[in-house]
């Protein structure tokens, strides 16, 4: 019985924590002033495989959120623009870890992750996704910063 209470007051608290997550995100998101606009991901092959074969962008700086060795989502961006986040952390663009964590995703989760270009108001390239998850809100700022929701937690295998 106390085994069954433990994991019952374990599953409680990651649904609390997700949807605090959630809720948190769209906070973030809405509060933004006037002078942001939305972006959006948009699905592409070239993307998935700049990922899979490890790739690495120039003048691009990457982040991950989740797990930091198996992450829910890998993403870089041209480094004009910022990120504003702390729910992403950056990373060292190397290929041998960037192997490593695009690996894990494949392996791990129940989902395919795939990439994706991160999209700005007028169908500018701000950066690349990869992750299971296929969208996303996007908001970019006038001074040039970034809001990036953060994916859902993927399932397991």
């Amino acid at each position: 019985m106390v085994n069954a209470t433990r994991t019952y007051q374990k599953i409680i608290i990651k649904m609390c924590l997700t949807v605090s997550l959630v809720a948190l995100s769209a906070g973030m998101l809405s509060g933004c002033s006037a002078t942001s606009k939305n972006g959006r991901l948009q699905g592409n092959n070239t993307a998935t495989e700049l990922f899979e074969t490890q790739q690495i962008l120039p003048d691009h700086s990457y982040y991950y959120n989740g797990f930091q060795a198996i992450p829910y989502a890998i993403v870089a961006f041209d480094n004009q623009y910022t990120l504003r986040s702390s729910a992403w952390r950056q990373i060292k663009p190397d290929p041998d870890y960037l192997k490593q964590l695009v690996t894990r995703m494949q392996v791990v989760y129940s989902g395919i992750p795939q990439g994706a270009w991160i999209m700005g108001p007028n169908a500018e390239r701000l950066g690349i996704w990869y992750s299971t998850e296929r969208q996303t809100a996007v908001r970019l700022r006038e001074d040039n910063s970034i809001l990036l929701a953060v994916p859902v937690r993927p399932n397991m295998r």
